[in-house]
């Protein structure tokens, strides 16, 4: 007597290669999770200076580098992999890790001269704050408008 088989049964190594793909491999949620992220900056253009604030939510300020060459300002976050281990230096075995933070960066072109000199950085609540004063030939210089007497008297 032979048996009867499924004729769905073909695609169960799909299946279970889709799996492990998701739960596994490169779809991962850990590995989705800044998968295409960037830092968010709003940048705020004053007379004297930029303000530059980035959202580093979660983000440690020992993980946080910062780094200003001719007028590009960037912006470092993350860590590399860490390992627990208990007293008897065990290392243990990870199921999942959906907490670490990943390595990434932002660069931000600021139109104007700055000087590197400068720039003060401040953290609180997960906001990183940049004060980037603009140099003194960047600022914008009001230049006085002389009116000839021949023009005046049209």
């Amino acid at each position: 007597m032979s048996a009867q088989t499924d004729p769905m049964d073909v695609f169960t190594p799909l299946r279970e290669a889709v799996s492990h793909l998701f739960d596994d491999g490169a779809l991962a949620p850990e590995r989705l999770m800044y998968f295409g992220r960037t830092i968010p900056v709003d940048v705020i253009d004053t007379p004297d200076e930029y303000i530059i604030e980035a959202s580093l939510t979660g983000v440690r300020p020992e993980h946080v580098q910062v780094s200003v060459i001719d007028n590009t300002v960037t912006i470092r976050v993350g860590r590399k992999a860490y390992a627990r281990h208990n007293e008897n230096a065990v290392y243990l075995r990870h199921e999942r890790i959906e907490r670490a933070i990943p390595e990434m960066s932002r660069a931000i072109a600021l139109p104007a001269k700055i000087d590197p000199e400068q720039v003060e950085a401040n953290y609180e609540h997960g906001v990183l704050t940049l004060h980037v004063r603009k140099s003194e030939e960047s600022k914008a210089h009001t230049i006085p408008l002389h009116v000839a007497r021949e023009a005046a008297k049209r």
